[in-house]
């Protein structure tokens, strides 16, 4: 039984299959489910209309449905549905305010909730934070989950509309999980593609002196050109040019121009223009993307060509010329998009060739034009050492354990640098906390017992609680769960997600000992054998000498009893003869 609300406040309750939650650390829990408009669900199947918001009993959370599929079954329709956290209503804010300079925790928080049903609840105490950007100039929940989570170091999770904020979610020695205990399996999933082991850093920039003669050109426009300066323009096919594709895609219409990384090599991405960042965040579609907004009316996204947010190096407030890097790509492709219209506007006309997208290649081009045209004529400028990279006071790396401790090569993460940070200590705490000297592994258990079970351990399922569990190596490994997919109305098994565990060097000397010892033991096994197998053919030529010894010495008998019964029929023969025995008279037998 789930209840339903729609925007008008009508409220009832349905009889709904296939209840599923799922809850994962960071980010908004989901609800699906499925059911049949019967006659007791006609009400509730009126009601599956945008906005509407569904409540689930066993944990009283609220949910805002987000997709519904309605499907005939003859008679009746079965509805499939689902809906994202009531949280989800923080992405209807966008923060156009910002806030500058060193602030705190709730100062930031504040602005975010502002004028919305939202509320916090600090659990923690917090440090402030310098911004050298300011904070703001975003949807309140991107900003929540991608600025202020790494920023201030905490974790979230969500109870109807109050965000709860706390430096780590979850409690220790949680769970117990053993194999063919009270686990009927445990899978694994182990990445090492991923693995660094040094990294190094460099913070607190130095002023620049600067000459500046005039105001010269803007910072939010100015020049134009191509997001690969070593390609230039380069080529492209029907698929990858602006407007008409060849019938690829809805209304076989491209609203950019994706250079692809073969025919554009390269993965710094340069900004085409100058502008301001207004937007970085995640689309479906769109995936990790930024948005540059130019003083002269242009919004430029690139999008597609990050896997993770991290690949983008610029932040919402950062101003950008021309040729400054962007990100690093890491996809097959880049896409540039370009329009004058408001970018969330233009996002839904993303297949309308209705003038809202503009061609970026004829853009660039032409403005690249333009600039050499200007250049030709004396203006003044700002005098600046060009080229000169920015220098900083403070310099530190970091190198894991592991190195020396489990011989691991020394693999470079990719360089940090933090104009916020003004010392050594915390530098190195940022350089720590991003090497990634371990694995990317996922355990999944793909049934358990959630309660008292033969292990005689109460086991308390929240997403961010630790635990521990029994690997394949015998090795007991604590592990975090990062997500929980249960079913509160079906008698159905609940699956729980492990994240990934930096390992401790001695976990990975136990690792070897143990391949080492199982090595050793199998070689010795082996050996035994062999020594065996040999002994049994060392014991067989012994029965066949025997059994040759005495089928000899049975032959020779056989020829000793041979020769009597000879001599025996030959002294019969005799008598036969002479009716008397050799050496007898009268032809009588002495007796």
């Amino acid at each position: 039984m789930l209840f339903v609300q729609n925007v008008n406040g009508d409220q009832t309750a349905f009889k709904a299959d296939n209840v599923q939650i799922t809850d994962t650390l960071g980010q908004y829990p989901t609800l699906s489910f499925t059911f049949v408009e019967t006659p007791e669900n006609e009400v509730a199947a009126q009601m599956m209309i945008p906005f509407t918001i569904i409540e689930v009993p066993e944990n009283k959370q609220r949910y805002r449905i987000v997709t519904n599929n309605p499907v005939s079954l003859g008679k009746y329709k079965q509805y499939s549905v689902t809906a994202i956290h009531i949280a989800k209503d923080l992405h209807n804010k966008y923060v156009d305010e910002r806030l500058e300079n060193t602030q705190s925790l709730k100062a930031c928080l504040d602005l975010l909730i502002k004028n919305t049903q939202i509320k916090y609840v600090l659990h923690d105490n917090f440090d402030n934070y310098a911004f050298s950007e300011g904070f703001g100039g975003g949807y309140a929940d991107d900003l929540l989950m991608q600025n202020l989570a790494s920023d201030f170091g905490f974790e979230f999770y969500f109870d109807n509309y109050t965000i709860h904020i706390q430096k780590k979610l979850g409690t220790k020695e949680s769970f117990l999980f053993i194999d063919n205990a009270n686990v009927s399996k445990i899978s694994y999933n182990e990445d090492y593609s991923t693995i660094t082991t040094y990294i190094k850093g460099q913070a607190k920039p130095i002023v620049q002196e600067t000459t500046d003669e005039t105001s010269g050109s803007s910072n939010s426009g100015g020049s134009w050109g191509w997001p690969f300066p070593s390609v230039g323009e380069g080529s492209f096919s029907l698929g990858q040019r602006f407007g008409y594709d060849g019938g690829f895609r809805p209304n076989s219409f491209h609203d950019g121009l994706d250079f692809g990384s073969v025919d554009h090599p390269g993965s710094e991405v340069h900004a085409v223009h100058g502008g301001k960042v207004i937007i970085k965040s995640y689309m479906g579609g769109l995936e990790n993307y930024v948005v540059v907004h130019s003083d002269d009316g242009y919004n430029i996204v690139y999008q597609e060509a990050f896997s993770s947010m991290s690949n983008i190096r610029v932040n919402v407030g950062d101003v950008v010329n021309t040729g400054d890097i962007i990100g690093y790509r890491n996809t097959d492709h880049l896409h540039i998009g370009i329009t004058k219209v408001d970018f969330n506007t233009a996002v839904g006309k993303s297949f309308t060739n209705d003038g809202t997208w503009l061609n970026p290649q004829e853009i660039i081009r032409n403005g690249i034009a333009n600039n050499n045209s200007e250049s030709s004529v004396d203006q003044p400028t700002e005098i600046v050492e060009e080229d000169k990279p920015t220098e900083y006071e403070i310099h530190s790396e970091y190198v894991s354990p592991l190195v020396e401790k489990a011989h691991w090569p020394k693999v470079e993460a990719e360089p940090i640098t933090d104009d916020n940070i003004t010392d050594e200590n915390t530098l190195i705490n940022k350089l720590k906390a991003n090497i990634h000297d371990y694995p990317d592994i996922e355990y999944t258990l793909d049934y358990a017992n959630f309660k008292y079970n033969s292990v005689k351990f109460n086991n308390d399922i929240k997403v961010g609680n630790y635990g521990w569990l029994r690997d394949r190596f015998g090795i007991d490994v604590e592990v975090r769960i990062n997500s929980y997919t249960w079913y509160p109305q079906n008698k159905q098994a609940d699956t729980v997600t492990f994240g990934n565990k930096r390992f401790d060097p001695v976990e990975w000397q136990v690792r070897n000992q143990k391949a080492f010892e199982r090595n050793k033991k199998l070689g010795e096994t082996l050996r035994n054998q062999i020594v065996k197998a040999q002994g049994n053919m060392m014991s067989q030529d012994k029965w066949n000498s025997k059994f040759n010894e005495i089928n000899n010495s049975f032959i020779n008998s056989n020829k000793e009893i041979l020769k009597q019964f000879e001599d025996i029929n030959t002294r019969l023969d005799s008598i036969e003869k002479t009716g008397k025995e050799e050496g007898g008279s009268n032809g009588t037998s002495e007796p």
